[in-house]
């Protein structure tokens, strides 16, 4: 017959080894979530899609921006980087709109370009509204910030690039300075591409200079004079950004860029249509 001292010594052993193991597990439940997947880059595009952006002005962006991914320069080196891209899409008019358009997307080689690409072809527009440059800022933030805490992607570099054609007409300079000021430190850089037209020659790139971006040489706005050369310009922002080489694409891979643009406009049209694609 065991001691009344073993005994007690057995019970003591077994209620601090029952106590370490619900401590681990407490400590799994708090702090051991999955560590984000590092990517070299995580871009978040947040564009704009208020009342003064009209159907065809929307047709632009969406698919300006998908002919940019398209580059040859910009696909070339997404499949040369170690660790891939992480890039999502946003829109924003009064409020940022929900869901995102198109969620956080790991973009590693061609053909998850291309995928990418074909999707951004193809967004719906989710908004018609006034134009709230801080809405789309926090709501980036927010999905950076969220996408790292839930262990999807971390990154270095991270930037929230926004297009738009106007000023904020929903609150006020401090408010956009304050939403910018937050992006900054937490460590992303905003963007700017801005569509002049409504508020003359340098209105929306100065409103932009003065409010949105991040502090230099880190940010940088890329004017646009109309719509009509959207995607040239969209191009070579995103060539800035993800190879960090500022200047426009070399002309050959300009040229090579519009033609997979008329290849992948060839295939929305088809799938549109439900035909066939064509070689």
């Amino acid at each position: 017959m065991k001691s009344t001292r073993s005994v007690l010594t057995t019970r003591l052993r077994a209620i601090a080894l029952g106590g370490a193991a619900i401590g681990m597990a407490q400590l799994a439940l708090l702090g051991g979530s999955a560590q984000a997947q590092t990517v070299d880059k995580m871009l978040f595009l947040s564009t704009d899609v208020s009342g003064s952006i009209n159907t065809a002005e929307y047709d632009t962006q969406r698919l300006g921006w998908s002919n940019a991914f398209l580059s040859p320069t910009i696909k070339s080196y997404i499949a040369a980087s170690p660790n891939g891209i992480a890039v999502a899409v946003g829109q924003w008019d009064t409020i940022a709109r929900t869901p995102l358009a198109i969620d956080w997307t790991h973009l590693t080689d061609a053909i998850s370009v291309d995928n990418f690409a074909g999707q951004l072809a193809l967004m719906t527009r989710q908004g018609n509204g006034n134009t709230c440059v801080s809405c789309g800022i926090n709501a980036a933030v927010a999905s950076i910030q969220n996408a790292i805490s839930t262990g999807l992607f971390d990154s270095a570099t991270k930037i929230i690039d926004i297009s738009s054609d106007g000023i904020d007409n929903v609150t006020n300079v401090a408010t956009v300075q304050a939403a910018r000021n937050n992006a900054a430190s937490n460590g992303i850089n905003i963007n700017a591409l801005a569509i002049e037209g409504d508020f003359g020659a340098t209105g929306v790139t100065d409103y932009y200079n003065d409010n949105v971006i991040t502090p230099k040489p880190g940010a940088f706005v890329k004017t646009v004079t109309g719509f009509t050369e959207f995607q040239n310009a969209a191009t070579i922002k995103l060539q800035r950004e993800v190879t960090g080489a500022p200047g426009p694409l070399p002309v050959f891979g300009a040229m090579a860029a519009f033609g997979w643009a008329g290849r992948l406009r060839k295939r929305v049209s088809l799938a549109k249509l439900n035909l066939p694609a064509m070689a």
